[in-house]
């Protein structure tokens, strides 16, 4: 008798917790975690802003285009005249951009207007849809471009030449951001702090001298 109830209890499998603790944590080794990016400007891309601000020379000069000079020489009726140019020039903008927003709101109810009067089966294709880039010629700046340079006297174009430089000095690297916008992202873990920078920095002029 005691035999036969031994046979038919349930014998129960032994633990195999650390088993299964190890394959636990060979699969959570196996996954591939999430990588968080963060911008980033390659040093290479950035070599022409840093020589222009480590010229004494350039740097002042671009330090008195910005900046009111030291010794102004105008007098009181040239202070008078540039300030009434300059209210005047700000009705105008005023003014203007008071017309260009009227002229956006207009466009923007015409656009609704027009996609609610699509048929039914059209309505949701034409909402969920993402708006097409824009052709190169059909741009303001590309259809206008030689009207409004020749349109400008010889100061004008002086101060667009010289806002144009200062933007390719700032942002050499605009041109290559919208080519490879993958390259201006890093990992997270290899982003150096400003605060780490600056101490290598300094390492290296001391090792230097």
């Amino acid at each position: 008798l005691r035999a036969s109830l031994f046979r038919t209890l349930p014998q129960r499998a032994l633990a195999q917790t650390k088993k299964k603790a190890k394959k636990a944590q060979q699969k959570k080794l196996a996954q591939p975690g999430e990588i968080r990016l963060a911008p980033h400007i390659p040093d290479e891309l950035t070599k022409e802003t840093r020589q222009f601000f480590n010229n004494q020379t350039r740097f002042k000069a671009l330090l008195e285009l910005i900046f009111s000079p030291t010794e102004p020489r105008e007098e009181e009726q040239d202070r008078l005249e540039y300030e009434t140019a300059r209210a005047e020039f700000e009705t105008l903008a005023e003014r203007a951009r008071q017309v260009y927003a009227a002229h956006e709101q207009r466009a923007e109810a015409r656009m609704w207007r027009a996609i609610r009067q699509l048929p039914e089966d059209l309505f949701d294709e034409a909402v969920a849809s993402r708006p097409e880039k824009v052709p190169e010629p059909m741009l303001f700046h590309v259809r206008h471009r030689e009207e409004i340079f020749n349109g400008l006297h010889d100061e004008e174009k002086r101060k667009l030449q010289v806002y144009q430089n200062l933007m390719y000095v700032r942002y050499p690297h605009s041109e290559e951001k919208q080519r490879n916008p993958e390259r201006f992202w890093i990992p997270e873990n290899q982003v150096v702090s400003r605060q780490k920078e600056a101490a290598m920095q300094k390492k290296k002029i001391l090792k230097k001298r």
